[in-house]
């Protein structure tokens, strides 16, 4: 033991005048007032020397650990390690490992070893012992807390992304692999720049300056994957160390914006629906009255065939404008979304009527070739009609960039077996290879900025998956683009009513009616018609002249029109309700607008028949005999 200490008792035990002092000079007191345990053990591995702190780590009064074999000292799990640890320290190297104290769950040491020489030639060894419980529980928390965030680091949904002072992505997660379509290895090191189209990459440079600077925020942009595909994100950014570091959380906020153009788009369309149905009423006034005076003329048998000719060309450009304002009204109108048995060929046929005039105008000629008999399904007519009028749209702008003498759009339609196939076929530029599946990603388009939103395909894509169809692209040998549309034929449901209604014979002659319309042409047809069919007639140009009218006279029918300047159809039917319940089943409803929804609700409360304007006068008469049958 003196060897051990003869440093300590050379160099401590004198004071400043070389001489010996007696607290320096013992050994044992300088031992015990470290905070460290010591011990020496043996050849034989038991213990010969314990400090007062070796004492207290293990518990035990120091004589009792005097000869004690040191494994005892320790916890079983640890025993090996500290034989191991005894024997090599013998052996002249010096060891370091963690032990647990025997009897003690919460105490762990950390021992260091080395041989001592005994004075009788042994080799026995000493031992430094220090508590870190306290600091190995640090490390554990420490780890559990590292594991923690690595695992929600790695298993965020969100991409996390940190870059460097020079924009150098440094860490990237899971999520962002999936975001970007690049392994973190190849993104570890480079510029995000490349990621990111050129016209928004100023902006993402000037945010990124802005978290080096320490300032947090939020904004969008568009990542570029590595298949080309564009995907709309939201950046949310910190600086964890400023000027040094950014960290940034990425959502794919490609659907968010998809489900918000489409909110734009419904809101626009409602907008233009309302916009479109008082125009609507505007025109289909006058247009009735049109109708109605040629249907007229025509009836009359002293006209030459020259004025015969020029009044079926009235009648007939009438109709076609009604059809034109009909098709109109149905696209611009927000209606539930219902599948009914619709021909397939009338649907293409009312797009077509829409964009008839624009194509004629591009000098782009239409060709048709359907499948006769007509084939028909059940579909949403109006969904349909919005794909194929986004199609048509399509193939037209693709040809006006495309210098030609003439451009050919063919439409065709046919039965594949128990499949209805529908192509739109252009001579525009063609598509690409490449593109032709990711056309259909949401806001994937080749138009310039500001000619398109890119979902026109994709919301397509998704109207004919939920009819059980599906839709692709195809490039036209030499030059154009074919789309094609599979449906599915689905036969009506039993005991649907049928598409054609048997004729209805005119009402017996002799009825008395009223007729209540504010448009003076309108009254004018409408009465000469009646009378010339044997009836007799009451017109009226307003609401308050229909109720004065019924309490002078009875009235076996009631033309009745619904918009009037003083008092509306609408108040006037409500009011024979309550006070003549059996006139107002009688009435006949006459509108221009089939666009408002709150009309459409009326109309089919009240159960009682309705003629849109503009109508044919036989279509009068048609539904007078409904009516009074």
């Amino acid at each position: 033991m003196l060897r051990l200490f003869n440093l300590a008792t050379s160099a401590d035990a004198r004071n400043g005048d070389g001489a010996l002092t007696p607290e320096r000079a013992d050994p044992a007191s300088l031992l015990d007032s470290l905070s460290d345990g010591l011990l020496t053990t043996d050849a034989h591995d038991r213990v010969t020397y314990a400090n007062r702190a070796a004492a207290g780590l293990f518990a035990r009064d120091r004589d009792a650990l005097i000869g004690e074999a040191l494994v005892k000292l320790f916890a079983r799990d640890s025993g090996d390690v500290v034989r191991f640890g005894q024997i090599a320290a013998r052996d002249g190297l010096a060891q370091c490992y963690e032990a647990d104290v025997a009897g003690r769950d919460d105490c762990t040491l950390s021992v260091g070893a080395a041989r001592l020489d005994e004075a009788n030639g042994s080799a026995g060894t000493v031992l430094t012992l220090r508590d870190v419980t306290d600091m190995r529980r640090a490390h554990q928390e420490l780890a559990k807390s590292e594991s923690r965030y690595r695992h929600l680091f790695e298993d965020a949904s969100d991409a996390i992304m940190t870059f460097d002072s020079l924009g150098r992505f440094t860490s990237v997660n899971d999520a962002g692999e999936r975001i970007s379509g690049y392994d973190r290895d190849e993104l570890i090191g480079r510029f995000f720049g490349p990621l990111l189209p050129l016209s928004e990459l100023p902006r993402a440079v000037m945010e990124f300056r802005k978290a080096l600077s320490g300032q947090p925020g939020q904004f969008e942009s568009v990542v570029v994957r590595k298949d080309g595909e564009r995907r709309h994100i939201t950046i949310t950014y910190s600086c964890p160390q400023r000027s040094r570091e950014v960290l940034c959380l990425i959502r794919d906020a490609t659907e968010e914006k998809q489900l918000q153009q489409q909110l734009v788009q419904s809101e626009k369309m409602g907008a233009i629906g309302q916009l479109v149905s008082g125009v609507a009423h505007e025109l289909n006034n006058p247009l009735a009255s049109i109708t109605a005076f040629a249907q007229l003329m025509l009836s009359d048998g002293n006209l030459t065939k020259e004025d015969h000719h020029a009044t079926e060309v009235i009648a007939s450009e009438s109709r076609r404008a009604a059809r034109i304002i009909h098709n109109l009204l149905t696209f611009a109108r927000q209606h539930k979304a219902e599948k009914t048995y619709a021909d397939i060929n009338q649907v293409i046929e009312n797009a077509l009527e829409l964009r008839g005039y624009d194509l004629s105008v591009r000098g782009i000629q239409i060709e048709r070739s359907y499948a006769d008999p007509a084939p028909s399904t059940m579909v949403d007519a109006y969904q349909l009609q919005q794909v194929i009028l986004n199609l048509i749209t399509n193939a037209e702008q693709a040809m006006a960039g495309v210098e030609r003498a003439h451009h050919r759009l063919t439409v065709r339609t046919r039965r594949d077996g128990e499949t209805i196939r529908i192509e739109i076929e252009d001579t525009g530029p063609g598509i690409p290879p490449d593109n032709l599946e990711r056309i259909f990603n949401p806001f994937y388009t080749t138009k310039p900025v500001g000619h398109g939103t890119g979902l026109g395909l994709s919301i397509s894509l998704g109207i004919i998956s939920e009819h059980g169809g599906r839709i692709w692209a195809e490039k036209v040998l030499g030059a154009g683009a074919r789309f094609c549309v599979d449906l599915p034929r689905v036969a009506p449901p039993a005991g649907a009513d049928s598409a054609v209604s048997a004729p209805v014979s005119a009402p017996a002659e002799g009825l008395r009616i009223l007729v209540a319309d504010d448009e003076a042409p309108i009254r004018q047809a409408l009465t000469r018609f009646l009378e010339k069919s044997g009836h007799l007639v009451v017109a009226v140009d307003s609401g308050t002249g229909a109720l004065d009218a019924v309490r002078d006279h009875v009235f076996d029918a009631v033309l009745l029109d619904i918009r009037m300047p003083d008092i509306s159809g609408k108040t006037v039917f409500e009011q024979w309700q309550n006070e003549q319940p059996e006139l107002a089943r009688r009435v006949v409803f006459v509108t221009g607008d089939m666009v408002s929804a709150d009309l459409q609700r009326f109309l089919s409360g009240t159960g009682q028949p309705f003629i849109a304007k503009p109508f044919d006068l036989e279509v009068v008469l048609q539904v007078l005999n409904r009516s009074r049958s």
